[in-house]
């Protein structure tokens, strides 16, 4: 089994949002639970001055990112759908 390196990215609002707000559904204010999703993409796409380099040159790289699903309705949001709403709204 190879190993992949693997990158998590949140903006400081989605990092907010994801350790102090309390998760309700925007569309009928049910409990919603968090599920860890990845996707296997290219390691050119991260090109930035902050990344490891490591990274950059890698072919393959796991990019993990959280999204929320609606106990009630079923609805299914990202962690950056959610941070831009509440921050509308608020």
């Amino acid at each position: 089994m190879s190993k992949l390196p693997f990158i998590y990215q949140f903006t400081m609002k989605e990092m907010g949002y994801l350790l102090f707000k309390k998760k309700i559904c925007p569309r009928c204010m049910g409990k919603m639970d968090r599920k860890k999703c990845h996707e296997v993409v290219d390691g050119t796409v991260f090109k930035s001055s902050s990344m490891d380099l490591y990274i950059e040159s890698c072919k393959n790289v796991n990019h993990y990112y959280y999204t929320y699903v609606c106990r009630a309705c079923k609805r299914e949001y990202t962690l950056a759908e959610l941070a831009e709403m509440r921050e509308r709204n608020f």
